[in-house]
């Protein structure tokens, strides 16, 4: 698809070229001649393809006003099949219907005695553009003819056009995708663009400071909303506005979000797929190189900006898993990779946003949840261009967070975006955090409830790939003692008092340093099952090292289950015994 604007601006000249054919032929009653002025000039400069058609052309040379009713651009489909089998016609076709357009002072005193047209102003009312884009590969391969600039085109006509301000009003775009089996429609509603200093003359037309020929375009639409392919979700942003003169984008209220509630959710998904809720107060793109996008499609920026956030992955785990498929190439770093759309960001900002992963375990009939408050990022070097990578092949991201809103989370990773197994390293560290902040996590996914201890700080090294993680954790805490919670038979769950004593006495070192003033490491060397996503592998091989830090290891942790499952079994026939004798004893007094 030809940069939106392209068109924009060249739907506008050719409604300029009709007020100039106007007032070129004066006068209402000249009205034969101008049709025919105005239909041979859109033929040639479209090579057949287009016609136009209005009901009125109405301008006054004493005030220098004009307006134009019922504007219609219309494609001939005759033409342009027969310019596809030629290979010659072009990707787009474009049907374009106006109210009316306003022509506010023309100054038509300087189009006779200096062949310039000066317009102060031009509104165009209510443009319904439908544009349908079916690729032609010969496009990509066959240059351009044309090589002329606006300036030139229009230079037989006059040798200045200046607008001083144009305004689109109430824009409906309907833009159709042609080149898939099915083929799809995307619809823009209530757009406002604003233009500022149109200049079209020998020296704007070389000028770099201009956005294709104007000295700023504003762009504005409000309220748009899409829904997603699998009708799972929406789609919904407030605003998006875009600036060239300060070559900024910014986008308000963008969210997607479930078309169901968590019930009628998994009932229509099947599965125990996550469900997502995102939301974006504002996110800023600054600096674009508007050259680079509009000319060769390639998104380079100086810095994104995402506002305040909230992110929320919710898992039901009572419904039939998904069947697993292999994520190999699937990391984010290498996804960014695979984009067609080239993109190169210097750095993207994430400020004061909030993560939680929520997870429904039908074991215990609970929802456990992970909370990351108030995590702010930094990304540098955000790229999948292959120039760019050549130089610094390496993507960074420095994170800090509140991890389940108490300890200070900090990590730092390092993206080989060159490399072809996905390869990455992490470090970082958790300090200073309540150990009973884990509760709504442990207790409703691992039915562990943590009756006391202190991280005083934990801090990891890890070099990793898309099939291995090797590192170590370093974990100080203090005085960590858990209770087991256990589902009896009959669904009651209860916490355990000889499992638990077994588990702190046997399984888990209560402090590291231990009594002893030794300190137990935690080494890292983790096999990643493929099915497992990229945040799944971090968390699984982080754990790896905490567990051999408590002092958990696969022996240790048979022999606790064991001994566990009899001591259980023990307490359970001696509460049976005396139940008994309770119950012998009772009925003889009651005889």
């Amino acid at each position: 698809m030809k940069p939106f604007w392209r068109w924009v601006i060249g739907i506008l000249v050719t409604l300029v070229l009709v007020i100039i054919a106007g007032v070129w032929y004066l006068g209402n009653h000249w009205k034969p001649i101008l049709n025919e002025r105005i239909h041979a000039i859109v033929l040639d400069s479209s090579d057949s393809l287009y016609q136009v058609s209005y009901d009125d052309l109405d301008f006054n040379m004493v005030t220098g006003n004009a307006y134009l009713y019922n504007f219609k651009l219309r494609p001939d489909t005759n033409v342009y099949n027969q310019l596809k089998a030629n290979r010659k016609a072009p990707d787009n076709l474009y049907d374009v219907s106006v109210a009316k357009v306003a022509v506010r002072n023309f100054h038509p005193k300087r189009i006779y005695t200096e062949r310039k047209l000066n317009i102060d102003e031009i509104v165009v009312e209510n443009p319904d553009i439908k544009v349908v884009n079916q690729t032609q590969a010969y496009n990509d391969t066959i240059e351009s003819k044309d090589r002329r600039t606006l300036y030139q085109k229009i230079s037989k006509i006059v040798n200045e056009l200046t607008i001083d301000h144009i305004a689109f009003e109430n824009v409906n775009v309907a833009y159709t995708n042609r080149n898939e089996e099915k083929e799809k429609t995307t619809r823009l509603k209530n757009v406002n663009i604003n233009i500022a200093d149109l200049r079209v003359d020998s020296t704007s037309q070389r000028d770099s400071a201009r956005f294709y020929n104007a000295r700023s375009v504003d762009f504005k639409m409000d309220d748009y909303r899409i829904a997603t392919g699998d009708s799972l979700y929406y789609i919904d942003l407030k605003g998006i506005q875009f600036t060239s003169a300060d070559r900024k984008i910014v986008l308000s209220g963008l969210q997607l979000m479930p078309r169901y509630n968590k019930v009628d959710f998994y009932k229509k998904a099947g599965v125990a797929q996550e469900r997502f809720e995102l939301a974006f107060d504002t996110i800023s793109i600054n600096e674009i190189d508007l050259p680079k996008l509009l000319k060769q499609q390639k998104l380079y920026a100086g810095q994104v900006v995402l506002g305040k956030s909230r992110v929320e992955i919710y898992k039901n785990t009572s419904y039939p898993k998904k069947k697993a498929t292999e994520k190999v190439g699937k990391f984010p770093h290498q996804e960014l990779r695979k984009l067609a759309f080239p993109i190169k960001i210097d750095t993207l900002t994430l400020k004061e946003t909030l993560i939680s992963y929520l997870e429904y375990n039908q074991k215990s009939g609970q929802t456990g949840r992970v909370t990351f408050n108030d995590t702010r990022a930094t990304f540098r070097h955000v790229t999948n261009d292959s120039l760019a990578l050549v130089s610094n092949p390496y993507m960074t991201a420095d994170i800090h967070s509140k991890f389940m809103n108490n300890g200070k989370l900090h990590i730092n990773f390092q993206f080989d975006m060159l490399d072809k197994r996905g390869a990455f390293t992490y470090n970082g560290s958790l300090t200073a955090m309540n150990a009973t902040a884990l509760n709504p996590l442990t207790k409703p996914l691992a039915m562990v409830e943590v009756a006391s201890g202190y991280f005083d700080r934990l801090r990891f090294n890890v070099k990793a790939d898309e099939y291995r993680a090797v590192g170590r954790v370093d974990f100080f805490y203090r005085k960590l003692a858990v209770k087991i919670i256990v589902q009896d038979s009959d669904g009651a769950k209860s916490k355990k008092g000889m499992v638990s004593i077994l588990a702190n006495k046997f399984l888990i070192n209560d402090s590291n340093p231990d009594a002893n003033e030794k300190f137990h490491p935690g080494p890292i060397n983790y096999k990643r099952p493929l099915t497992a996503s990229f945040f799944n592998f971090l968390w699984k091989s982080l754990f790896e090292g905490v567990k051999a830090s408590v002092g958990i290891d696969k022996k240790r942790e048979a022999l606790l289950t064991n001994t566990a499952e009899g001591a259980d079994k023990a307490v359970g026939k001696v509460k049976k015994f005396f139940r008994g004798i309770f119950n012998k004893k009772k009925e003889k007094e009651e005889k």
